[in-house]
């Protein structure tokens, strides 16, 4: 009895601590109070609970029964997600007196289920496991008042241990479970039935998302049996959904299990699921599934159902994805087919939505569909009218996105078949994407669709479709860089000389850093073989970059280019306008202004010496070939040229190339010397002339500087055609120092005559006197140049007269009378030349210095008396009766010594008359006639 009583203490006790506990939690969370603890407290509690299994007292059942129903109600206020909740739940199963803690417990695991707490589920269906067995044993001993409840009471546990089972991943568990409900199936209510079905069907569902098709059937077909077992009207309203979900995944599961049996399962069961419920998308979908299985998948029944879900389903957002997935699925075998799904879907179903971002991707869909289709199944005319019904419907342009989108496909498109040099699908699809569908693209966008039509139809050689592309653009399209080099590409075939020369202009313009679009136009005009184009597109881009060029460009290699084209051009071309003819100029000049700035780099060799020379050659030979046909002033423009390069030769060159060089030199200052001395005749301005003359006379230094270094060098000749140049330039020399009134240089150049011993270097000279101001000038200012020149003659007696010229007091005396005595000494001299020279030399001096005029007689006479041919007799009377005139003039005047002296100069002339006397003797007469006492 000690022992007995001992016992009942400790279970007093054990339910007291229980009692407390339980007790204690409640007064803390109906207090808001908890404890940091709590939670771990009470998992420790409930583990300690699952070890002790007794009875409790029979004097605790109403403490417990009121702790249970406390701690119960308490759970449920708390929040669904609250832990504590839960292990409350767990506290009040272990807590409730036995003949409630079946209901308790089940709830309490349905609970901690439904919240993932698998393991306090557990332990709370260890402590019903406990009970259900004395449930058990209590219907073995008929208690009919209990049964029916104890009876549901169990099923509803085993359920929840298959749920659990499975919850643990234990399925053999879970089978053996559900084979001790079979006995009892029919005898489920309906609740517990549909549970039951539910709970299979969970399982179902979970095997197949971890793709296990074959045990997914299984629990799926038990499912589907149990609810067949039963009446469904004595079932929830909800059943039939339940039903059609089991049917549908079990249809799901079957068409992954390999084997004909199961597909023919699916198609049975499906039929069944589409008689009930044809409209569904689920079922329709199935359909898909099951089509899709098949080893070769009829494209047409696949596109039947899907126009189908297309008529029937609620367009919405996940509904537009999946229609779309499985649009995707047909389309590789038959894209036309999908094409027809998508229009469908976009006119017939999307336009009226109301949604502008669903047309967009559809139509956008379409286009890919239709851009990257290896076959013509969808044919341009069906897009087109297709744009044309959505822009009716629309009324407006689809969004920026889309566009940007829909035109990049066509582009790809358009780009493909133009490199496939396939130009009738390429313009179809260009004009697909220039739709008025489209509009939203921007300017831009359409400008370059525009640019590929135009070089569509370049290729097609359709000028005029290719104009008609370009007047339609927009402003800003038309006259952009590009499109102008396109219609400049039409213009050089179309041979449309105004169209070029407009659009190579825009291009000039606009290329303010950028010349290579000039460059192409150059390319463009050589390869189309339209030389004037090219010569202006080459000079446009020369003077853009004021004859320079890039990085890139080779300058000297662009600019010898243009250079033969140009001078081709001028050699071909028999009307030589002044505008080509300036360009090679202007050129040539150019390439010298950059050669000059390019070779103060040391390190730069743009300019090579070969470029140096290959330009100063030509500048040289082509100023030689034109000097008869150009005008003298663009001609010199090249000479100046061919010396600028000259002057830019290094020094230590080889001596050949250096004497090369001389030569040249001393060409170009003489060319260019003689085309200045026909310029300066020929020009009316006073100033230009002057100008003119001024550079002869720079021609003229620049080329003695090098004449006597290359006479020593040549023989033959051409030594004789140097000589010939020099005395002709001296000549042109003399003359502009004459125009220039340069007096003291002209005894100079008077002087140089004598290294040429060339009469007809005098005869010019005299001619250039005769014929400028020196005659006639006031002899003081002249003073300085007059310097006579000793005559060389073995003939003393000549000597002797010319040296009277040398007195101090004929210091005035002009150059013609160096060139008189410097002419009289050569040999094979004029003597009727220098006769006319010494009439107008003296016809000069008669009035103005009469000194000059008297040594002028008595040189006459010298040279008469001694000249090995006679002196032109009528020069000879008119000297005599010229001067006897002035000696006449002179007795009126009353100067009788001058008159004398003037008359015996005149009769001394009079006797060198070759006439017998008859002059001589009427002069004579007369001045004896005179009378001298007045």
């Amino acid at each position: 009895m000690k022992h007995a009583k001992g016992r009942r203490s400790d279970k007093e006790d054990q339910f007291g601590a229980v009692l407390d506990f339980a007790a204690n939690v409640h007064t803390n969370l109906a207090s808001d109070h908890r404890p940091p603890t709590l939670a771990t407290d009470l998992y420790k509690f409930i583990d300690e609970l699952c070890l002790h299994r007794h009875e409790p007292l029979a004097g605790s059942f109403r403490n417990l029964d009121e702790l249970g129903t406390k701690l119960w109600n308490l759970s449920s206020k708390l929040k669904k997600d609250d832990h504590t909740s839960v292990q409350l739940v767990c506290l009040d199963a272990w807590v409730t007196p036995t003949n409630d803690i079946d209901t308790s417990a089940l709830k309490t695991t349905r609970l901690c289920l439904d919240q993932g707490h698998v393991a306090l589920a557990e332990r709370v269906v260890e402590k019903a496991a406990y009970h259900e067995d004395v449930l058990t044993r209590q219907r073995t001993e008929n208690h009919p008042e209990n049964s029916i409840i104890r009876g549901r009471l169990s099923m509803e546990y085993c359920i929840l241990r298959i749920a659990l089972a499975w919850k643990q991943d234990r399925l053999d568990l879970a089978e053996i479970t559900l084979t001790k409900l079979d006995p009892s199936m029919n005898a489920l209510g309906p609740i517990l039935a549909e549970d039951l079905a539910d709970l299979l069907f969970e399982i179902g569902k979970d095997l197949i998302a971890r793709s296990n098709f074959g045990a997914a059937v299984q629990w799926l077909e038990k499912a589907h049996d149990l609810l067949i077992s039963h009446n469904l009207e004595c079932l929830s309203s909800d059943v039939g959904e339940l039903q059609l979900a089991i049917m549908h995944s079990l249809v799901k599961a079957l068409i992954h299990v390999p084997g004909e049996d199961a597909r023919r399962k699916a198609s049975s069961m499906l039929s069944d699921l589409d008689a009930r419920s044809s409209d569904r998308l689920v079922i329709q979908l199935l359909k898909l599934d099951l089509l899709s299985t098949e080893s070769t998948a009829p494209d047409q029944a696949y596109f039947d159902v899907l126009l189908r879900i297309v008529g029937t389903v609620h367009v919405s957002e996940p509904n537009l994805k999946t229609i779309m997935h499985h649009v995707h699925k047909l389309r590789p075998g038959s894209p036309g087919l999908a094409h027809c799904i998508l229009q469908a879907l976009l006119l017939d179903r999307l336009v009226d939505a109301e949604e502008p971002e669903w047309v967009e991707k559809v139509l956008v869909t379409i286009i890919w569909n239709a851009a990257v289709s290896t076959h013509s199944a969808v044919e341009f005319s069906s897009m087109k009218q297709l744009l044309t019904k959505l822009k009716d419907k629309l009324n407006q342009p689809i969004g920026a996105s889309a566009t940007h989108a829909a035109q990049m496909l066509l582009w790809k498109q358009v780009e493909a078949k133009y490199n496939q040099e396939d130009y009738v699908d390429a313009e179809s699809w260009c004009h697909l994407a220039l739709d008025a569908v489209f509009d939203s693209s921007g300017e831009l966008n359409k400008g370059k669709l525009q640019r590929k039509l135009i070089l569509i139809h370049l290729a097609q050689s359709d000028y005029t479709k290719a104009r008609n592309v370009y007047f339609s653009m927009s402003d800003l399209n038309m006259n952009a860089q590009e499109t102008k080099y396109l219609m400049y590409k039409v213009a050089l075939r179309s041979q449309d000389s105004d169209l070029a020369s407009e659009c190579l202009g825009t291009i000039c313009n606009g290329s303010a850093k950028d010349v290579t679009l000039l460059y192409a136009c150059v390319l463009e005009a050589q390869q189309s073989g339209h030389r004037d184009q090219a010569i202006a597109a080459m000079q446009r881009t020369l003077d853009k970059d004021e004859y320079g060029a890039p990085p890139v460009v080779h300058l000297p290699a662009l600019l010898r280019c243009t250079a033969r084209l140009l001078i081709r051009d001028a050699t071909d071309n028999s009307t030589q306008s002044a505008a080509a003819i300036d360009g090679i100029c202007k050129l040539f000049e150019g390439a010298a202004a950059q050669a000059k700035n390019l070779r103060r780099d040391k390190k730069n060799n743009t300019f090579s010496l070969p470029e140096l020379d290959w330009f100063s050659r030509n500048s040289y030979n082509l100023a030689l070939r034109s000097c008869t046909t150009w005008k003298p002033r663009q001609t010199w423009r090249l000479l100046q040229t061919c010396l600028k390069f000259i002057d830019l030769y290094p020094k230590d060159i080889e001596a050949s190339a250096l004497l090369d060089l001389s030569l040249r030199r001393m060409f170009c200052d003489f060319l260019g010397g003689s085309l200045l001395i026909v310029m300066a005749r020929g020009d009316d301005q006073i100033e230009d002339q002057l100008q003119h003359y001024l550079g002869v006379r720079k021609h003229a230094q620049s080329f003695r500087t090098h004449v006597h270094e290359q006479l020593g060098k040549l023989e033959g000749a051409a030594k004789k055609d140097l000589l010939c140049k020099s005395s002709t330039f001296l000549a042109f020399d003399f003359e502009a120092a004459v125009r220039l009134k340069a007096w003291e240089d002209m005894g100079r150049l008077i002087e140089t005559c004598r290294e040429y011993a060339n009469p007809k270097v005098y005869e010019t000279l005299a001619d250039i006197t005769l014929s400028s101001e020196a005659s006639t000038e006031s002899w003081s200012s002249t003073q300085s140049i007059m310097i006579l020149l000793t005559p060389v003659s073995n003939n003393h007696q000549l000597a002797g007269a010319s040296r009277k010229f040398y007195s101090p007091r004929t210091q005035g005396l002009i150059p013609e009378k160096q060139i008189v005595n410097i002419t009289w000494q050569l040999e094979n001299n004029d003597i009727s030349k220098l006769s006319r020279w010494i009439r107008c030399l003296f016809q000069l001096a008669l009035t103005s210095k009469a000194e000059i005029a008297n040594h002028l007689l008595d040189q006459v006479v010298g040279i008469t008396e001694n000249a090995k041919t006679t002196y032109p007799p009528e020069e000879l009377e008119w000297l005599a009766t010229t001067t006897f005139n002035r000696a006449v003039d002179f007795y009126c005047m009353s100067q009788d010594d001058d008159c004398q002296a003037w008359a015996g100069k005149a009769l001394s002339i009079a006797r060198l008359v070759s006439d017998g006397g008859s002059l001589h003797g009427m002069l004579q007469t007369k001045y004896a006639g005179l009378s001298w006492d007045k």
